[in-house]
């Protein structure tokens, strides 16, 4: 098979944007790139492709331009832009920009052959989390997937549902009774309250020996109401940072205003607090809190260049 060179660049509606590359012959690498955006780092993940990878993303990338349908670059408000050049020697690059492609086509055919270059369950920490989001985008991920670990990890997808249930229900019901487990809810973007209409508690629950939680921030709470024990639970206390990049003070308020940063970098807490006000619908006290937070947090992360 000749050598061949495809770069995609993804940009979502409301998440963190990223590009991939894929690169080889017969076997290549392929590397996830999600840029420096303000107070988030450069990450950059790689994984080596196998000949058969190479060989249906090659492929399908041919037989997506081939066959090229104008309405795959129609914009639309909530979804994914994606942008692509393909090249091999001989040829001239073709470049190519498409929109959140439908399920059966064959620029979809052509993203579900490059993800497969990023299995869920080689894509641990930070590029986890990035790459989910941009699956989350094209139906690329299960609403669960099971990590190979010792324990044994049940991950479930931000976007898990509960007409996701019995799918899921099934997958428990496969799993050996006395495997040790652990059901990480650290990614969930709902509500935690909401999961006995996803999660099978009931067959959670009765396992033996007893599963392990982990959840994102103060989630847990909702598990303890279930009747989980809270020393089963471990949180993980997610960055004051939002999926842009812009800090976020208060729980909730999302500072992207270059004002609003520039204030906090020099330290001028009384300028910030009325500048946060103009900004935001906040109490004089929120806003000395909202100050304070944004300072403590600019202190701590180094604003990163785009």
């Amino acid at each position: 098979m000749p050598y061949f060179d495809l770069r995609l660049g993804f940009a979502p509606s409301f998440h963190r944007g990223g590009s991939i590359r894929v690169e080889g012959d017969v076997t290549g690498a392929a590397t996830f790139e999600a840029h420096p955006a303000g107070l988030l780092p450069r990450l950059v993940f790689t994984l080596p492709v196998d000949a058969r990878a190479m060989a249906a993303i090659h492929a399908r990338c041919s037989a997506m331009l081939a066959g090229w349908d104008d309405r795959w670059s129609e914009s639309g408000c909530d979804g994914m832009r994606i942008g692509g050049t393909f090249a091999s020697p001989g040829v001239e690059p073709r470049h190519f920009s498409l929109w959140s492609p439908d399920h059966g086509s064959a620029a979809h055919a052509m993203l579900c052959a490059v993800f497969d270059c990023f299995p869920p369950e080689r894509c641990g920490g930070v590029a986890e989390e990035q790459l989910e989001s941009i699956r989350g985008y094209l139906n690329l991920q299960p609403p669960v997937t099971w990590y190979d670990e010792v324990p044994l990890r049940l991950r479930l997808a931000p976007w898990a549902h509960r007409n996701n249930a019995n799918d899921i229900e099934t997958h428990v019901r496969a799993l050996s009774d006395h495997c040790d487990l652990i059901v990480d809810l650290s990614g969930f973007e709902r509500p935690s309250r909401g999961l006995a209409q996803i999660l099978p508690m009931h067959l959670l629950l009765k396992r033996n020996p007893a599963v392990r939680w982990r959840v994102q921030g103060n989630a847990g709470e909702a598990l303890i109401e279930y009747g989980i024990a809270a020393s089963a639970i471990s949180a993980i206390e997610r960055a004051p940072i939002s999926e842009e990049g812009h800090p976020v003070v208060l729980g909730g308020y999302e500072v992207s205003s270059p004002e609003l940063i520039a204030l906090a970098q020099d330290g001028a807490r009384l300028a910030l607090v009325s500048a946060l006000r103009r900004e935001f619908p906040m109490t004089v006290l929120e806003g000395a809190k909202a100050a304070a937070e944004l300072i403590d947090i600019l202190n701590t992360y180094q604003i990163q260049a785009d």
